[in-house]
């Protein structure tokens, strides 16, 4: 069961450090997600401490206790700190300083104070499967179903390296092995830690990297939904909403709405105090749709200054009164706005139809453009409803 340890370790230390600088690449490039700078950091710390300790740079155990103990300890808790902000969990930073100032003690009393070595590693070995189990948990208990299996994995893998410190610390406390270089001679012990070095380096990190670059597929697909000016929903963004709704039988007695807004005189706001007003303007209007609480209503920014709201089983009371209370809710904000004196105002048409035999998604939204028409032929500032339905009504 002999291995060549040095060389080992100075291997899983340089695969930490590249997974460090590949992390820290990641942080740059990601828009600074969370919890990614302290994996880096933690996985550095580790891969530059195993690096020293590899090759036997240091004679004295003591010190060579101090400088390898204390930072890979550290850079389990920078990921365990960082898995704590990368899942949204509170409390990372103060378990950052606090886990690390435990270790910090427990390595300067058995190194320094108290010498005993198979103490030491017995107490470290507790700290590591403590915190290598929690980060485990984290990573298993995420709610992200994007990527549900690659989490359980980095779960899996950081659960067996805590289980590999716990039985080298059982082993290493109940053995009465000589001391070489701060280390009990006890290969089974050794063999059990490298095991789960070797794992957690060679799969736990490649899955928490899966993690980062699965997040950026998801924000990506998330941002090409999107408008960028409004942060509402754009065509694509509302024809993936609409999908799973086209998709329902004619059967199920289901209804769709329309809701089209166009900004009155947008071209003369542009025209007369500029297109950085026109943008204020329009950024009104998204802050607008984007706090109607109506259910299953999605707004998206249709084209210019044309908005859409689309409705799933509207009531036409509701409907009607959700439209009333966009209009008069982006009067009032848009007046808000320097240099626009009284604000702008919006004219809307509202169509409504039953997903029955031979329903088309066009011909609503050209009831609810004709609508829209209406609206502005009447005077502008209104919401007018398809037919059959009462005309316009101007609050």
């Amino acid at each position: 069961m002999n291995f060549d340890e040095p060389t080992l370790l100075t291997v899983l230390g340089l695969a930490s450090l590249t997974a460090g600088a590949m992390f820290a690449t990641l942080y740059r490039v990601a828009r600074q997600m969370p919890g990614v700078l302290l994996w880096a950091i933690g996985c550095c710390c580790i891969g530059l401490a195993t690096m020293v300790d590899g090759p036997r740079l240091i004679e004295d155990w003591r010190v060579a206790s101090l400088l390898f103990n204390i930072p890979v300890a550290v850079g389990q808790v920078c990921i365990l700190a960082g898995t704590m902000q990368f899942c949204g969990r509170p409390g990372a930073m103060r378990a950052l300083w606090l886990l690390s100032a435990i270790v910090v003690v427990v390595t300067i009393v058995f190194t320094l104070l108290v010498p005993d070595t198979a103490w030491r590693i017995g107490a470290l070995s507790t700290h590591q499967t403590v915190v290598n189990a929690w980060t485990a948990w984290i990573l298993w208990t995420s709610q992200e179903k994007l990527a549900r299996r690659v989490f359980q994995v980095a779960a899996a893998t950081v659960a067996l390296q805590a289980c590999a410190g716990l039985v080298q610390g059982i082993l290493i406390v109940g053995s009465a092995a000589p001391v070489s270089y701060g280390a009990p001679q006890l290969p089974l012990a050794n063999l059990v830690s490298a095991a789960g070095a070797i794992l957690n380096t060679l799969i736990g990190n490649w899955a928490l990297f899966l993690l980062i670059m699965l997040r950026l597929v998801g924000e990506v697909r998330a941002m090409a939904g999107r408008d960028a000016l409004t942060g509402l929903l754009n065509r694509r963004g509302l024809r993936q909403h609409l999908d799973p709704l086209l998709a329902r039988g004619p059967d199920g007695g289901q209804t769709l709405g329309v809701l089209l807004l166009d900004i009155d005189y947008f071209k003369a706001i542009n025209d007369t105090h500029g297109h950085e007003m026109g943008d204020k303007v329009l950024v009104v209007m998204g802050q607008v749709l984007a706090s109607v609480k109506l259910p299953n209503a999605a707004a998206c920014r249709w084209g210019g200054e044309e908005f859409c709201i689309v409705l799933d089983n509207p009531a036409p009371a509701a409907a009607l009164a959700l439209a009333e209370r966009v209009r008069a809710h982006f009067h009032r904000n848009s007046a808000s706005i320097d240099g626009l004196g009284d604000g702008a105002s919006v004219s809307a048409g509202l169509a409504i139809m039953p997903q029955q035999p031979g329903f088309e998604m066009a011909a609503l939204i050209a009831r609810a453009d004709s609508a829209l028409y209406r609206a502005k032929e009447s005077g502008r500032d209104r919401v007018c409803q398809a037919t059959p339905a009462p005309a316009c009504a101007l609050a």
